[in-house]
């Protein structure tokens, strides 16, 4: 058929807009992938001046802890940073404690440049984003609109009321909240209290840097409000006057592998500010793209990076509980990650007599470490809403910030209370505590702590704290200013001991002769220390901290 100029003309415009639309829709898609550096080398930071990448809350915590800083502490090399960049490439996240970073691409061929530099080890696809979609309201771990009604329940399942009416009700302690957003935070009735005190510290948007974490999300307001809402006569949370930071990892219109690794971003955040304690109402098992699903093997605590990531946070002295997951009654049964990791606290759901929650997720049969560790009441948990009305909702999203807020009242109580004490001792005091310790079950674990018994828990020390290689204990005690040096490995006798201030200089210089020395170290001020211990070419160097 003989087409004329004008219908001709016609026809280009629609191709012309066809192509339009479909160019637009094309370059709407960014790829994200995650990018394996291979070492920190000639990094500008040091561990010797860790106050350049450390606040000074997360160095205290650190010296109460007597955790030292390591190498995971650096951050990832800008140099390297700044090479990829210089590709083109838009460098979204980092992890210095995986090493590693996130970049989101518009085309993915790029990524090939990537590879052949020399600092990358590997790169992995870890998902992508439709940038012109509109954001809906899907959220990790859904709890469902119930019932009105109060958080009294909720708090003296787990006896929580013996450490308020003892006045711990979490002051000065820390929370970093990660979750999917905090719809009206910042207006809602139920927070005047967490804002015109100050403690609400500040905010963090790791999936969308740009975006305001206050008309995303509800989820995470929920969440918080669990833990610190108070209305008054009406609802007061678990820890009502800690303080907390806003940390959002997840993006909730697609799930991908990448949100693990915006969640291990979110958790260096947190322990980079100081936080005491965190909770993650979020979980991870199976994607949008099937490729990149967890299987049932790998929740181990060993595979996923938010995982791993989870456990770090708990070797620097993080308290994390993190929601068991809601998969008890469906296919996938058991919990995500990163509840499978070691350290933490992944909590189980309850209702308010004490039975397990039918969709409480189960543990893992590929894990020799019990878990769920602990339960909460995460069947009708009472909550203020974003209208700032009380409000209730079911699923291990609610059970982990009950647990998360008793969490950090506990550590008030020990800060107070003790001069000596280790994470480990922490969670295990109230993991002892639990009502089926020594007979846990699959779905509920150890089952529901009682404050009161974790405080009586608690264990006691001769005096001596310290730091446990292979070969020897360093221990101190501060109350008495005595260092012991006990030898497991005769490999240190006839060694020598020093010990050095942090300016270098060389205090202490004696020779190893019993497999039990002890040092007076009366004269010695308030201050950081090093011990080394050496012997034939070996040596061993440790940080001690007299208070």
């Amino acid at each position: 058929m003989k087409t004329t100029t004008s219908s001709f003309r016609n026809k280009a415009f629609i191709l012309f807009l066809l192509f339009a639309l479909l160019s637009e829709s094309v370059s709407a898609v960014s790829y994200y992938f995650y990018i394996q550096l291979s070492d920190k080398n000639n990094s500008p930071y040091s561990l010797s001046n860790p106050s350049t990448f450390l606040s000074a809350k997360a160095l205290t915590r650190r010296a109460d802890f007597n955790i030292v800083c390591d190498s995971t502490d650096l951050p990832v090399n800008p140099a390297y940073v700044t090479q990829i960049s210089n590709l083109g490439i838009k460098v979204h996240s980092r992890s210095k404690w995986m090493n590693g970073l996130t970049v989101l691409v518009p085309d993915s061929t790029i990524m090939s440049q990537v590879r052949t530099l020399p600092f990358v080890k590997w790169v992995q696809y870890t998902g992508e984003i439709n940038v012109a979609a509109p954001v809906s309201k899907k959220m990790k771990l859904q709890a469902n609109d119930l019932n009105y009604g109060t958080a009294t329940t909720q708090i003296n399942q787990l006896n929580g009321i013996y450490l308020h009416n003892l006045g711990y009700t979490g002051k000065d302690i820390h929370i970093g909240v990660l979750d999917a957003g905090f719809t009206n935070v910042n207006i809602n009735p139920g927070f005047d209290s967490l804002r015109l005190s100050g403690r609400l510290l500040g905010t963090k948007d790791i999936a969308e840097p740009n975006s305001n974490i206050y008309s995303l999300d509800s989820h995470g307001a929920n969440v918080l409000s669990i833990m610190t809402g108070n209305l008054p006569n009406q609802y007061l949370g678990t820890a009502p006057h800690a303080s907390f930071w806003l940390i959002r990892t997840e993006y909730s219109p697609t799930e991908y592998l990448v949100e693990t690794d915006f969640w291990a971003a979110g958790i260096e955040f947190a322990d980079s500010v100081g936080v005491d304690v965190v909770n993650s109402s979020l979980g991870y098992t199976e994607y949008d793209d099937p490729q990149m699903n967890f299987t049932h093997a790998d929740m181990n605590g060993l595979v996923s990076r938010a995982s791993r990531a989870a456990k770090m946070a708990a070797d620097k002295g993080i308290i994390v509980c993190n929601s068991a997951g809601n998969e008890g009654n469906k296919t996938w049964h058991i919990i995500g990650s990163p509840a499978d990791a070691d350290k933490i606290l992944a909590v189980g759901s309850v209702t308010s007599t004490g039975v397990a929650s039918a969709f409480s997720s189960f543990g893992p049969a590929s894990s020799e470490i019990i878990k769920p560790e602990v339960c909460a009441m995460g069947s009708s948990t009472a909550y203020i809403s974003t209208s700032g009305a009380t409000s209730s909702g079911s699923g291990t999203s609610y059970a982990s910030p009950v647990m998360a807020g008793m969490m950090a009242c506990f550590l008030q109580y020990i800060k107070a209370n003790r001069s000596v004490y280790y994470i480990e001792d922490i969670i295990q005091s109230v993991i002892r505590s639990s009502n089926l310790y020594g007979y846990p079950d699959p779905q509920m674990g150890n089952g529901i702590p009682n404050f009161q018994v974790a405080t009586a828990n608690l264990p006691t020390y001769d005096g001596f704290y310290g730091l446990k290689s292979d070969k020897m204990k360093v221990l101190l005690d501060n109350t008495n200013k005595i260092l012991r040096l006990e030898l497991i490995d005769s490999l240190y006798l006839n060694g020598q001991i020093r010990i050095f201030n942090v300016t270098g200089q060389m205090l202490i210089n004696n020779n190893i002769k019993n497999e039990d020395n002890s040092f007076n170290l009366s004269n010695f001020k308030s201050g950081i220390y090093l011990i080394s211990v050496s012997n034939n070419g070996l040596s061993e160097t440790h940080k001690i901290i007299i208070k």
